[in-house]
């Protein structure tokens, strides 16, 4: 009853969107998707038992050409936004109880969220402005990051580009309050309080004020092989925080309020490409708030021949949170990786890929001897050993591909592989095969070494050409076994359609 009543809406929404007037310019696109999952997972000691039933369905409408006759080299005006609704019926109702003993703060059983939804205009002022409007995203070196407001770009004939942005950092809380966590900085758990006494999940902190957020960039270009990007970007929180977690000490809670630094971060990317000869690029992110170098990472590639290519990279990562999160007062040490790579094109049907290398730990003191003589002064590393490799075959109807590798080291190990195959039976019909086994092993809790095989059955159809060439219904069973959590099944059932006018 639900997805009837989902693609009723779409046809309304696929009719009004598509209609037009013969002289207008404009042209509209509308495509939605509909995704079922069905799966329990059971807990390595029985219980509890987590059963999920999931529902996402997405609707996308693009209008473009909105200014009128499109005009190549002048203005242009566009409007794209996206919606997803991800319902889970598998949840309990005692799971969004106030009080229950399985409560879960923040749960929802049909969470809205606005993907996106902004104006754009291209080539205004001589072709030198641009501007968007509404929920975006922006990509850089800083990450993939998502608000509410204004971006304004401005080009120079001399390869320079300025950008400045400022809104409302997207939270669960946000414009217009339906929206998500996953672009906020991590480490702080936010959401609706309402009704919770105070010393219900105290650490569980309440999200009712926006959360201003601005920023800035430049990006250059010159002689066609060099780019680079200078980004900066500072959110603020403004809702109050509990700095007292420990109530159970009876020392009573402390709050803190007022406009404050979420996070601060400055990043920086370049890259030099020749098409003949290779690439290299470099790029780092300072954060200002734990003033640390949080990322940085150096990597080339060599283009050996129209075939083949060899690289290296160097990368360092250290974890940084929300400034509001008690994590900034625990040790948080960078994972660092040195890997060689080659990818081979052999023929026009056959490719493959290999990567290797060292990756290493830091920690805070010696893992070994830190319960019995404690000295966070001592640096200390554990390393492991990396290695991937990957092969495709292309027959035609038929692609075949294979996935190998894993990390071995003083902790432990994962090893394994998966063969997947793919194959278009007629212009309507295809079909999946993946077939996989994996081996792991945990130093510090050896009850949980396992092999695990699974396997992955699916297929689809395209209705045919004309109104829903683009559209597909599939379907893939999935079956996983080991050990430790015993069996695992999850259904999942697709359905795309795509409307052009």
């Amino acid at each position: 009853m639900r997805t009837r009543g989902f693609l009723g809406t779409l046809g309304v929404a696929a009719a009004v969107a598509g209609y037009s007037e013969p002289a207008r310019a404009y042209e509209t696109e509308v495509d939605a998707s509909v995704t079922a999952q069905y799966y329990s997972l059971a807990s390595p000691w029985g219980s509890p038992e987590l059963r999920r039933r999931r529902y996402t369905q997405t609707l996308g409408l693009a209008v473009w050409n909105i200014q009128g006759v499109a005009d190549p080299r002048g203005p242009r005006l566009s409007f794209q936004t996206r919606m997803r609704l991800d319902a889970d019926f598998g949840q309990s109702s005692a799971e969004r109880e106030l009080g229950s003993a399985t409560y879960i703060p923040g749960l929802q059983e049909v969470p809205l969220d606005l993907m996106y939804a902004y104006l754009e205009g291209q080539r205004y002022w001589n072709g030198y402005v641009s501007f968007k409007l509404g929920r975006q995203y922006v990509f850089d070196t800083l990450g993939f990051w998502s608000f509410d407001g204004g971006l304004v770009t401005l080009s120079t004939p001399a390869n320079l580009v300025f950008e400045g942005y400022a809104g409302f950092e997207q939270r669960g809380g946000g414009i217009p309050y339906f929206g998500t966590r996953r672009f906020e900085a991590q480490g702080v758990y936010r959401g609706d309080r309402t009704g919770y006494d105070a010393n219900y999940y105290p650490s569980f902190l309440d999200q009712a004020r926006l959360a201003p957020a601005a920023g800035v960039a430049v990006e250059a270009s010159a002689f066609g092989v060099l780019h680079s990007r200078l980004s900066y970007r500072k959110v603020m929180n403004r809702d109050e925080v509990n700095v007292s977690p420990f109530v159970d000490l009876g020392n009573g809670q402390y709050f803190l309020r007022g406009t404050r630094t979420s996070s601060e971060r400055l990043g920086y990317s370049v890259r030099a490409t020749s098409k003949d000869l290779g690439a290299v690029h470099g790029s780092f992110v300072y954060d200002f708030y734990n003033q640390i170098f949080s990322q940085y990472t150096v990597e080339a590639n060599a283009y050996v021949s129209s075939r083949y290519t060899v690289g290296a990279s160097f990368d360092s990562y250290t974890p940084t949170f929300d400034a509001d999160s008690i994590f900034n007062w625990f040790a948080h040490s960078p994972t660092t990786s040195a890997l060689l790579r080659g990818e081979a094109r052999f023929s026009r049907r056959f490719q493959g890929a290999l990567q290797g290398g060292l990756r290493w730990f830091e920690t805070e003191g010696n893992p070994g001897t830190y319960a019995q003589r404690p000295n966070v002064e001592e640096k200390h590393r554990l390393y492991d050993l990396t290695l991937d490799a990957s092969a495709r075959y292309d027959l035609g109807d038929t692609n075949v591909g294979l996935r190998g590798g894993g990390e071995t080291g003083q902790r432990g190990h994962r090893l394994g592989g998966d063969l997947t195959a793919q194959r278009r039976f007629t212009a309507r019909y295809d079909g999946l095969c993946v077939l996989s086994l994996w081996d792991w092993s945990d130093g510090l809790r050896p009850e949980r070494d396992a092999t695990s095989f699974g396997y992955v059955l699916g297929a689809g159809v395209t209705p045919g050409p004309n109104f829903f060439a683009r559209s597909r219904f599939g379907v893939e069973l999935e079956h996983q076994m080991n050990r430790v959590v015993g069996q695992r099944f999850r259904a999942l059932l697709t359905l795309d359609l795509t409307v052009l006018r």
